[in-house]
């Protein structure tokens, strides 16, 4: 039974699914372990305001990636100078992370009193001078995660993801308990930042020739090339914010405390819920990357296979909410935060909707669609925005699981279409025939 076992681990699709899950279920449980221990310790008041923070800080932090860090992966997966490849990102990365800690540094007292400084949120001027250091940290964090998927080095990743989200954890606890206030697992974020820079630097310098590293260092038209195609992408990290956050952030300046309390915790409930379906495709899709004649049969057929056990996943989990959910909010949140469940219930649909278009939108990024999928991704923000608008104020927490279901779908039915149609033409340009196994 072991050397079957052992076999099957052989098969490199079944291998980087395992360790890229094993990455997703750190981020869960540490993620909880801290959101849970946050809500009880704070309550309900205090917690509003870290949770409303947090969702202006992972806005900042999608306008922080600004692109580069899928743009370096595509480039780095594709090429055969990882090293040079890798030293342009950098520098890429480094120079528009700076740029926009300054900028952030420099808006956060205006940002701070235009959301709700002094009331009802009392702490919020501070919180946003130390989120510019967190978007700063933050960017490198996932440069380094992206880096790790461009190179197919799943149990770096793994490492580098339970270093990241214990850390956040751990530094935000023990502030917490200092000082009993948001501010502190803020300034934990910050430290745990430090750690993972550090951390991140010393495993690929073990690894890497320093002197081709400087070689792309010095390589301004490599860097260009990364700048240029991340500059589409920008539209999708704005995509990519508004659906994440621009509903909780919305309910902060429109209802009550408890109204963004209970719709955090099932917003973060199904968005964490995504990281089984990321664990799957991130695993997969950028060995997909290269498609030639000679494997189009063998690339498609995986795709397929990634695809069922995709659809399959999100099933399950759909499934499971409806019927755990409940529990699991109570047990885990206490009874103060219980009408949270009622809303999980509402953001089913997305859940389901956002597990399929991720898997296809990854795909169309190593296919070199990133600049259409982008322009696509503009109707999530018109259609996202304008519903929490009008709905918000109407039916609170309600409205904003409304329009964050409804702005999802134009965008994965073009997604699904695109990736058949890609595949489509290949198989017409190869002679094969249209159908997978």
């Amino acid at each position: 039974m072991f050397y079957k076992l052992r076999i099957r681990l052989k098969d490199t699709l079944l291998t980087n699914i395992v360790w890229s899950f094993a990455a997703k279920v750190f981020a869960m449980v540490f993620y909880f372990w801290g959101d849970v221990f946050y809500a009880r310790y704070l309550g309900i008041d205090n917690y509003a305001e870290w949770v409303f923070f947090f969702s202006i800080a992972n806005m900042a932090f999608c306008i922080g990636w600004f692109g580069i860090n899928i743009s370096s992966k595509v480039h780095i997966a594709k090429s055969d100078e990882r090293e040079k490849c890798f030293g342009a990102s950098v520098v890429v990365r480094g120079f528009i992370s700076g740029v926009i800690l300054i900028i952030i540094l420099l808006l956060a007292p205006l940002i701070a009193e235009k959301t709700g400084y002094p009331q009802p949120y009392k702490n919020l001027k501070w919180l946003m001078l130390i989120m510019g250091w967190m978007v700063f940290f933050n960017s490198f964090t996932e440069f380094f995660k992206q880096f790790y998927i461009g190179i197919q080095e799943y149990k770096k990743l793994c490492a580098v993801t339970f270093i990241e989200h214990f850390s956040y954890c751990f530094f935000s606890i023990v502030f917490l308990l200092l000082y009993q206030n948001p501010i502190s697992i803020a300034l934990g974020y910050c430290v745990a930042g430090v750690v993972l820079i550090v951390c991140n630097f010393s495993i690929l310098f073990r690894k890497y020739n320093k002197n081709l590293v400087s070689e792309g260092i010095r390589n301004c038209n490599l860097q260009g090339k990364i700048l240029k195609y991340a500059m589409p992408l920008v539209l999708t990290s704005l995509g990519g914010l508004v659906l994440m956050e621009m509903d909780t952030f919305m309910l902060g300046l429109f209802c009550s405390k408890e109204q963004v309390s209970v719709y955090s915790i099932a917003k973060q409930l199904v968005s964490k819920a995504t990281n089984v379906n990321m664990a799957i495709w991130t695993g997969t899709v950028a060995s997909l990357a290269m498609i030639t004649k000679e494997n189009f049969v063998e690339k498609r057929n995986k795709f397929q296979k990634v695809k069922r056990l995709n659809n399959t996943v999100s099933a399950t989990i759909c499934i499971c909410f409806a019927f755990f959910g409940g529990i699991v909010i109570k047990y885990l949140y206490g009874n103060q935060y219980y009408q949270a469940s009622r809303i999980l219930l509402l953001l089913i649909p997305y859940y389901f909707l956002y597990g399929i278009s991720s898997l296809y939108a990854n795909f169309l990024d190593f296919m070199g669609h990133a600049r259409i999928r982008a322009l696509w991704f503009i109707s999530v923000i018109v259609i996202n925005f304008s519903l929490n608008y009008l709905l918000i104020p109407l039916c609170g927490a309600t409205g904003a699981a409304i329009a964050t279901i409804t702005s999802i779908i134009p965008y994965t039915i073009y997604c699904i279409y695109d990736v058949w149609k890609i595949f489509k033409n290949k198989a017409a340009c190869y002679g094969c025939s249209e159908k997978g196994d």
